[in-house]
């Protein structure tokens, strides 16, 4: 009797514990199988939406697309949203899965992510609107500089579209917080290693280009 109470216990503690983290296991897989079809429905349905709205022809007019396809994303901006609507959801079902599990290290690693998303995010929207602004402003300034003989109206055109767009830059930059890089010191080294960067560029790769103005200026 005594052998069988020294092996059944161990067992009854073992079964016991096992029984104890059953509803937290079922917990944490219910909220990550119902948070993973949540977001997958999410994503398609935010991507539809964008659809209907016309986003796609939006961004390609105002030069988004192209943009996005120079830096390798292939898919159309209403696709590319719905994706991240998706990953957002599933990541912010993982957290919860977590801690629900009574994991607690999640807060102090994800509290400043979350905290920064929301910047991110409005730097993203106000480039976007920053660009969309710029193409509207370009054409106006073209329209007018056109119908009152104003010289080069292209020329107007484009340096007014290219104002706009390096101001919403300015402020995406400012947003994600690397506003720093845009004042004092750092400001000047950019601008110096910029321009010492196209000089040399001109002056290396475009040597016969650059004889030629030369040529030109001293004649003159």
């Amino acid at each position: 009797m005594n052998h069988i109470t020294f092996i059944l216990d161990p067992l009854k503690s073992v079964f016991g514990i096992i029984y104890s983290f059953i509803p937290t296991v079922l917990g944490v897989l219910a909220a990550l199988v119902v948070g993973g079809l949540v977001a997958r429905e999410a994503g398609k349905l935010v991507s539809a939406i964008l659809k209907r709205v016309h986003v796609d022809k939006v961004s390609h007019e105002i030069g988004l697309t192209h943009t996005l396809e120079a830096g390798g994303v292939k898919r159309p901006v209403s696709d590319l949203i719905g994706t991240v609507i998706t990953w957002g959801v599933t990541i912010t079902s993982l957290v919860i899965a977590l801690t629900y599990a009574g994991v607690t290290i999640i807060g102090p690693i994800t509290d400043p992510v979350m905290a920064y998303v929301p910047n991110v995010l409005t730097g993203i929207v106000t480039l976007m609107v920053g660009m969309f602004m710029a193409h509207i402003v370009s054409v106006f300034v073209r329209i007018i500089a056109a119908n009152t003989g104003m010289p080069r109206p292209e020329m107007l055109c484009t340096f007014t579209r290219w104002a706009v767009i390096l101001m919403a830059v300015g402020v995406f930059v400012d947003k994600i917080g690397f506003g720093f890089l845009l004042t004092g010191t750092p400001l000047t080294m950019l601008v110096g290693g910029l321009s010492l960067g196209l000089g040399l560029a001109f002056g290396l790769g475009g040597k016969e280009h650059a004889t030629h103005y030369l040529n030109r200026i001293l004649k003159k």
